[in-house]
């Protein structure tokens, strides 16, 4: 059983896994070192064959939920994390990227407050090995309070990104939007949040929330 204050939103933290054993722990330590008080992190392991099963198993008794199942996708193992997801708010974080402990809190401080059917983004930063080693995307057009068109007009004319990590979203949102499309592997991020926003009424811009994205990574799709 998750034990969490009376009145406070669960967020789960889906992580789809496949092959990250390099990284997968310190994206779990990040995880479980959120200091939103009602947290559940789900881990669905792709069919990994590195190990990274093993790695994620040891996290267990900190109250990861680890789901197996053969090698179907990102797509796949994030809709299989959907169904087992029991919060209000959902948080994707891909295997080797990373949060800031103060990540959620900050846009739940915001996102409890907000009318009904808006989506929240953050300010994330590009690293390689070294996490202190950041550098953030100069002039994004996204790290702004837009209207969902406005955003996604401003998404499509520039070469501009928000990665899975950045966004937080209600379950309600989730539900209206639609499972990902497990039939892309390429930018199948981009198509569901495109879903996302289009369902959305607001899109809301936590500047102070922040996310990493590992890059430069020889099999990565991006």
């Amino acid at each position: 059983a998750i034990l969490r204050p009376l009145n406070v939103p669960l967020v789960s933290i889906l992580i789809p896994c496949h092959n990250a054993g390099p990284h997968v722990a310190a994206t779990l330590e990040s995880a479980l070192a959120q200091t939103w008080p009602a947290c559940e992190v789900v881990l669905v392991d792709d069919g990994s064959t590195d190990g990274s099963l093993a790695s994620a198993r040891r996290f267990e008794s900190r109250g990861l939920r680890i789901i197996s199942q053969s090698n179907r996708g990102a797509a796949a193992a994030r809709n299989a994390a959907l169904c087992a997801a029991r919060g209000a708010w959902i948080q994707f974080l891909d295997a080797d990227d990373l949060l800031h402990p103060e990540k959620i809190a900050r846009q739940m401080a915001v996102a409890v407050g907000a009318p009904a059917g808006t989506v929240f983004t953050a300010r994330w930063g590009r690293f390689t090995d070294d996490p202190t080693r950041v550098s953030y995307p100069p002039g994004n057009p996204l790290f702004a309070d837009l209207a969902p068109g406005a955003f996604l007009q401003a998404w499509a004319s520039h070469d501009c990104m928000m990665h899975p990590a950045a966004w937080l979203v209600s379950r309600a949102l989730a539900d209206a939007a639609g499972p990902w499309d497990e039939r892309l592997s390429l930018n199948d991020d981009g198509e569901y949040f495109t879903r996302i926003v289009g369902a959305a009424t607001a899109v809301r811009w936590c500047g102070d929330a922040v996310s990493f994205y590992r890059s430069g990574l020889a099999d990565s799709l991006s």
